[in-house]
């Protein structure tokens, strides 16, 4: 979840860039500080979740290249260098071209936000986490991240960002691809028992209650309900909350589920 705030809180401001708007002194400032926030946590959670957090420095100073571990850990030092550098030249209004820099660090965002997918898929014994659509799961989870952050953070500012119309259509998009994302993922025939398990598992076994009331009810229909019948400002921040909370409640499902099948 954090690396998805970090993704998409970079993401989103440049999807408004892209429509035409001007990006203000304080929007790039938000962007950059919220990225980095979020993906020092991710950084810091990836170490702690090490079984030796003190060898976490091998990983970056003797690469196995064909491990997405070493290439997720260079993806974050690399986005992060760019954000800094954007935020820097920000700050102190450098006259340097940006809009290089912003392509640049957006394929670094995308990179960020769906290298988890591929990490999963190296373990090969986790046949849910084989499934192709993991890759738009993710980077759906961004930009649904992304623009709830800032729906939340816009409310306590004074019309700062231009932009902030679109906030309410981007996560709208974003949570029916969400949706449809989770429908492909959980209704297309697994070829393996292993999969199918844990597919049952999610919709009814173990899971069946974080999925049905935290994932579909409270992440994504509900806020639905409020973006389409409720689009005022209380209505969004409700709408932007119950989006975060579904998301960490989806991936702590998707991580923690193919786990509890027994390999053997």
């Amino acid at each position: 979840m954090t690396k998805a705030i970090a993704a998409g809180a970079f993401l989103i401001p440049f999807i408004a860039m892209l429509f035409g708007y001007e990006l203000s002194y304080e929007t790039k400032l938000w962007s950059a500080g919220i990225s980095l926030v979020f993906l020092g946590l991710t950084g810091l959670f990836l170490v702690m979740d090490l079984d030796r957090p003190d060898r976490f420095l091998n990983v970056l100073l003797r690469p196995q290249w064909n491990s997405w571990l070493v290439k997720g850990g260079y993806t974050i030092k690399v986005f992060g260098l760019l954000v800094n550098i954007w935020a820097a030249v920000t700050f102190f209004e450098w006259s340097v071209p940006e809009k290089p820099l912003l392509w640049l660090t957006a394929v670094f965002a995308v990179l960020l936000a769906v290298y988890t997918a591929f990490l999963f898929s190296q373990a090969k014994g986790r046949d849910f986490w084989q499934s192709p659509m993991l890759v738009l799961h993710m980077l759906v989870h961004s930009f649904m991240a992304g623009s709830a952050v800032f729906i939340i953070i816009i409310t306590s500012l004074s019309d700062i960002m231009n932009w902030q119309e679109l906030l309410p259509s981007i996560l709208l998009f974003a949570l029916l691809v969400n949706l449809f994302t989770l429908i492909a993922e959980l209704s297309i025939s697994h070829p393996t028992t292993a999969a199918k398990t844990t597919v049952k598992m999610i919709t009814h076994g173990r899971y069946r209650q974080s999925f049905w009331l935290g994932t579909v009810l409270l992440g994504n229909a509900l806020p639905l309900v409020l973006i389409l019948f409720f689009p005022g400002t209380l209505g969004l921040i409700l709408a932007a909350m119950l989006v975060l909370l579904g998301i960490y409640i989806t991936e702590k499902i998707w991580v923690e589920a193919p786990q509890r099948v027994p390999l053997a």
